[in-house]
């Protein structure tokens, strides 16, 4: 028997309509268990000597999720706007940077 998979395509943003493009992202990060990262980030313990493997293994879930949202979030923008966001180390940062310049503008 074989298994279909559906390639979902991410909205690319341009720069113009950055409300439609948001909703359609976060529709998807949700759909893929990956909005609470965005929103949320990852916090580092202060002193990861004393975690349990449970909680180190949780953590690295995390950073690879954040990892796997930032990589969605640069390839659903523009090259123009990918340089505005490329310094950014995390999906929560590169949310923040595009929401900040654009969110509730008519650019």
């Amino acid at each position: 028997m074989s298994s279909l998979t559906k390639q979902i395509s991410v909205p690319i943003f341009s720069g113009q309509n950055y409300d439609y493009w948001a909703i359609k992202m976060k529709t998807y990060f949700q759909s893929q268990k990956l909005w609470e990262i965005i929103e949320e980030g990852v916090t580092l313990p202060e002193d990861s000597s004393t975690s349990s493997s449970a909680e180190k293994g949780k953590l690295e879930n995390k950073k690879a999720k954040d990892s796997e949202a930032l990589y969605y979030i640069q390839t659903a923008v523009a090259d123009h706007i990918f340089l505005r966001i490329s310094v950014a180390t995390s999906a929560k940062e590169a949310w923040s940077i595009l929401q900040k310049e654009y969110q509730g503008s008519a650019k």
